[in-house]
Parts: C-alpha cells; sequence; structure tokens
C-alpha cells in the first residue's frame, strides 16, 4: 500500500543529494546560518496629553460703570483662525471658557454696547501660556479715552464732549437711508454789550449699522436731540450729557401715522401722531410713594390720562420712536423723561416727581465793622484802571454762585463748565481767543487752571472784587503771568449800609 505524500515528502528530501553524489556529481551544501531571535516587542510609548487651560474672567462696561451682561466672547486661534470658540456672559458679566488649548489667541466682545462705542472691530491678542485656571478681565475703554479716541480731531474751541449711540428703527427693521442725528444746547455770554444767548447745533451722520458720534457737546448740560433717515424720525428728545462729558444712548425712529385729532371741539382740526406702541409705567414722589391722580401724556399724539391709586398709568397707539413723556401733578414741578417706544411693543417707564421749593427771603449776614484791609481795595478804586464791586453792588447782585458775579463785567466771558459750574475767561492779550485769568485771594495767587472760581469760593463769602481786563492797567502785585487778565476777590463780613 503506498503511503500518503505527505509522509513521502520528508523522505525524499533526505535521500536526494545522496543519491546525487552516487552518479558523481557532487552537491555543496550552503552553510547552515543559525536563524537571529526575534526582537522582543517594542513597549507601548504614552500618550503625549495636550495642556489645555480654564479662561476664566469678567466684562465689565467702563462707560455704564455695570458688568455687560448677556455679551458674546469670542476666541479665535491666530494658528488657525478657523477655529474659534464663543462663550457668553451671564447676568454679572462673567464667563468661564474649559478646555483651552495653551496659545495665542484674539479675543473680542459681541454686544450692542460695544457697536454704539465704536468699538466692534476692536480685539485684543492673549497668550494662554500654561495649563490651569486663567483670569482674563475684558472691559470698555473709560470716558476720557473714548473721547480722545472719538474727537481728538474734532477742531479746537469745541467742548470735550460727545454724544454717541445707535439709530435704530422702531420696526426692528434695517435702516431705509443714511441716518443723521442733530444735537443742540443753549450757551449763554455776557459781553459789554449785555448778555447774548445762543443755540449752537452739532450734527453728525451715522454709518451703515447706525452708530454715531456728535462730537463738542458741553459736558453737564443739557441738549436737544433728533435723529430721521429717509421717511423716519424721532421726536425732540432732552438729554443730560454727564459730568465726564459722554452720554451713550440710542435713538429710536419711525414713520407714525397723522391723523386729525376728533376727541373734543377745542381739539378738531388738530393733527396728531398714532402708532401701535405702548408705554406704562408708575409715577413717584422724590421718596418713593405712589402719586394718585397725576396727569400723564405724551406731547404730540392728544394720548393723556391720569394715574390710578397705586401711581399706575398705560397709554396706547403712540408712534414709534424716541419722545418725551411729560408728567403733572399738583404741588410737583413739571417732569419730563425720555422714552423709546417699539411698533407693536409696551416700554415701561418710571417717573419720578420733586416736589415745589418754598421760595423764602434772602438771610443777611452784616459785617459791624469795614476792616483796615480794604484801604488798599478803595485806594484802587480811585486810581481807576479797573472795573471794581464793592459790598454794597454784591448785595445787589444777589449772585447763587461766584460765577454770577462776574456777569456783566467788561471783558469777562461766562461759560458753562463741567459738574454744573461756569467757567470764567478772558480774552488773550494778543486779542485772540479767550484764557484763563489769573486769581488772587485776599491778595494771594491762587490757582484756577479751569476757570470754575465755584470752587474756590462762596458768593455770600465774597465781600469786594477786582478785575483787571487789561494788562497795562494791572497794579504790579496782581500781574497776570499768562498773558491773561487778573481778578482779585476779598473775602469777608461785608460792612453794613450807612
Amino acid at each position: 500500500m503506498r503511503p500518503p505524500l505527505l509522509r513521502v515528502l520528508p523522505l525524499l528530501a533526505g535521500l536526494l543529494p545522496v543519491a546525487l553524489a552516487a552518479q558523481g556529481r557532487p552537491v555543496r551544501r550552503p552553510p547552515v546560518t543559525p536563524p537571529k531571535p526575534a526582537p522582543a516587542p517594542a513597549a507601548a510609548l504614552p500618550a503625549l496629553a495636550i495642556p489645555l487651560a480654564r479662561v476664566r474672567g469678567e466684562v465689565f462696561d467702563s462707560v455704564g460703570l455695570a458688568p455687560l451682561a448677556d455679551a458674546t466672547v469670542q476666541f479665535v486661534e491666530t494658528a488657525d483662525p478657523a477655529k474659534v470658540r464663543s462663550i457668553r456672559t451671564d447676568s454679572l458679566g462673567e464667563f468661564t471658557l474649559d478646555s483651552v488649548r495653551v496659545g495665542t489667541y484674539l479675543v473680542g466682545v459681541i454686544h450692542p454696547q460695544v457697536d454704539r462705542l465704536g468699538l466692534e472691530n476692536r480685539v485684543v491678542q492673549v497668550r494662554v501660556a500654561a495649563s490651569g485656571d486663567v483670569t482674563l478681565p475684558l472691559g470698555t475703554p473709560s470716558p476720557a479715552t473714548l473721547l480722545a479716541m472719538a474727537c481728538n480731531d474734532a477742531g479746537p474751541g469745541l467742548a470735550r464732549g460727545a454724544f454717541m449711540g445707535l439709530v435704530r428703527t422702531a420696526r426692528g427693521t434695517p435702516l431705509e437711508g443714511p441716518a443723521r442725528v442733530r444735537a443742540q444746547y443753549n450757551e449763554t455770554t455776557v459781553t459789554p454789550a449785555g448778555v447774548q444767548r445762543r443755540f449752537p447745533a452739532r450734527f453728525a451722520d451715522a454709518n451703515s449699522t447706525g452708530a454715531f458720534v456728535v462730537c463738542g457737546v458741553p459736558p453737564d448740560a443739557t441738549i436737544t436731540t433728533r435723529a430721521y433717515a429717509g421717511r423716519d424720525s424721532s421726536g425732540v428728545v432732552e438729554l443730560r450729557v454727564p459730568y465726564h462729558g459722554l452720554l451713550v444712548r440710542d435713538l429710536i425712529i419711525s414713520s407714525p401715522q397723522r391723523v386729525t385729532d376728533a376727541g373734543g371741539a377745542d381739539a378738531r382740526g388738530r393733527t396728531v401722531l398714532r402708532g401701535t406702541g405702548r408705554v406704562k409705567g408708575t409715577v413717584r414722589d422724590a421718596g418713593g410713594k405712589p402719586l394718585a391722580g397725576a396727569r400723564v401724556s405724551l406731547p404730540g399724539s392728544a394720548a393723556e390720562t391720569a394715574t390710578a391709586s397705586g401711581g399706575q398709568f398705560s397709554l396706547g397707539g403712540l408712534p414709534g420712536g424716541s419722545w418725551m413723556l411729560e408728567a403733572r401733578a399738583v404741588g410737583f414741578e413739571p417732569q419730563r423723561v425720555a422714552v423709546d417706544i417699539l411698533d407693536s411693543a409696551e416700554t415701561v417707564a418710571e417717573v419720578a416727581m420733586t416736589g415745589l421749593t418754598p421760595t423764602v427771603d434772602t438771610v443777611r449776614v452784616r459785617a459791624d465793622r469795614w476792616t483796615q484791609e480794604m484801604a488798599g481795595f478803595e485806594s484802587r478804586r480811585k486810581m481807576g484802571g479797573g472795573y471794581f464791586l464793592d459790598d454794597a453792588a454784591l448785595s445787589r447782585r444777589n449772585a447763587q454762585f461766584s460765577a454770577d458775579i462776574l456777569r456783566g463785567v467788561p471783558g469777562v466771558t461766562i461759560t458753562p463748565g463741567g459738574a454744573g459750574r461756569d467757567r470764567v475767561t478772558m480774552r488773550g492779550s494778543a486779542g485772540a481767543g479767550t484764557c484763563v485769568p489769573e486769581v488772587f485771594v485776599n491778595g494771594m495767587r491762587t490757582p484756577v487752571p479751569d476757570g470754575i472760581v465755584d470752587n474756590l469760593v462762596q458768593p455770600q463769602d465774597i465781600r469786594a472784587v477786582e478785575v483787571y481786563s487789561r494788562l497795562g492797567s494791572m497794579p504790579i502785585e496782581y500781574q497776570s503771568r499768562n498773558g491773561c487778565g487778573s481778578i482779585v476777590i476779598w473775602t469777608g463780613a461785608r460792612r453794613p449800609p450807612p
């Protein structure tokens, strides 16, 4: 029986060399090389840990002096700009972004307040150098920095204030055309010819997003403003510029319906403005107590109502836009507040009324004697060369502020200053432009670089004033160092009338 093939092949392999040698054909066998040992399997390398950081921070609005809530903070990797991560701030303006790779980022903030301030394209470069917790504070620049950025090249002679914001439609739709903003304020100047009152106006064009900046408005003053674009416009709104000089506020525009009011015999034929907006709110006194029976109206719309027992009121059918809401009550000063009315929406407004202040006679304090220190004052007045106000003239003026004493004095100009105070200036020796005069109090030179003498002395403490507007007429002891005039103020009790 023939064996299986698997058992034959080994045998043939052993007999073949022998058979080849028996036939006289020697066969050389190759040297046998021992097999190399198989290398041991390499140990698995540990995976490289990617350093990650946790970024915490707060976005603060330096203009509104409050955290910037519901703002979007974006992180863009500079090495790969396609990688963008976003996080929103909470009600406290805080945010936390986990698993941030170590590297360099461009960080920006998205919020309507950022657009109002013209900072929508500004980013900061941040380097995350190590893993762990990283603190990143963000915020808007200060009012002084924003004023320098926006109005640095506004031109000489303009007030160092600005009004900026967004022009928006009451419909919530984009602007239909170029928008423009007009701002006007009161400027009172006293000259030898008398009191002159001017109402300068400033204009600014808004960009495609509605952002605008009106430079040259006075700080700590009230302005009247209005915005318009195509057929849309706002009402005339009164706004107060803060003491730091930067007013930030939006203006709402719309196209209200113009109808003929037929509400009463005295109102027939009058055109009023109508719309779909609503305003509700509460009228309170200075102590926060609700006022019942106060009359609330929106001038121009013929809408008027009386507050309920809890001080609440509600007005409907109002035109969209920014308008002035007016409240009146017996025994209180009329109050006007700016409101923004949107189409088919309800606006909430709170009105605080101030009680009427009773007027009393001025309390006059009389001195027992006229001091000898005023002898020099009388001597210089006899010599002339200046403008002199003695105690009798001051009593007749009965000024409430120190700057009011100098109103009407030849060569002196009074203009609005900061913090509700007026600024005292004179014309320079060259004849062009104005300057701040030298001020002497009781014979001592007292620098007043801003020209606000109200911060120096109270009017009831002044008993005499000398004003020298020409350099050639100044006494040598009261010479000006800056080429401007001099004002000499004497304090103390005023002498009684003869």
